[in-house]
């Protein structure tokens, strides 16, 4: 399973540097070429604390938290939600590393579930979490398959040469 934080939220922004890749990765969600797309609860708690901390008000968080549900409801990515496991698992990372709390939250949650986290800061990695970048996992996704050939299909091209 794939799991998305703050940083993808943030892209969902027309606005945002990670815009055009966020897109990307949503649609080939929904082409069945990414599996098990979930984002984190605690993703939303932090992006309306970092609108709150850069003077946004209350209703206007509220209507761009909205929007974002909105647009993972749209692509229809499943959402991770926090348990006393995952507060556990946070605190334990917060004792063993010099780290942000949502960060450490963030990974607590992918490291609760076995999720491949979708990010691009090398944070994680250092915390035990397995991630992806945005553009690798569209390069994954993207990739041409080659046409597998069975043992049995090569023994018999093999045999009748």
């Amino acid at each position: 399973m794939y799991m998305v934080e703050t940083e993808f939220l943030f892209g969902l922004r027309t606005s945002d540097k990670w815009h055009e890749q966020v897109m990307k990765i949503l649609s080939l969600f929904r082409e069945g070429k990414i599996e098990a797309l979930r984002s984190c609860t605690s993703a939303f708690l932090e992006v309306g604390i970092v609108l709150q901390a850069h003077g946004i008000r209350a209703e206007q968080i509220e209507d761009i938290l909205f929007l974002m549900k909105q647009k993972f409801i749209e692509f229809n990515v499943g959402e991770a939600e926090l348990n006393s496991d995952d507060i556990l698992r946070l605190y334990e990372l917060l004792r063993a590393y010099d780290v942000e709390f949502f960060d450490a939250m963030q990974a607590a949650v992918a490291l609760g579930r076995n999720a491949i986290l979708v990010t691009n800061d090398k944070i994680f990695t250092m915390l035990g979490v397995k991630t992806i970048s945005f553009n690798e996992l569209i390069r994954n996704a993207t990739r041409e398959r080659e046409p597998r050939t069975s043992h049995s299909q090569k023994n018999q091209s093999q045999t009748t040469e």
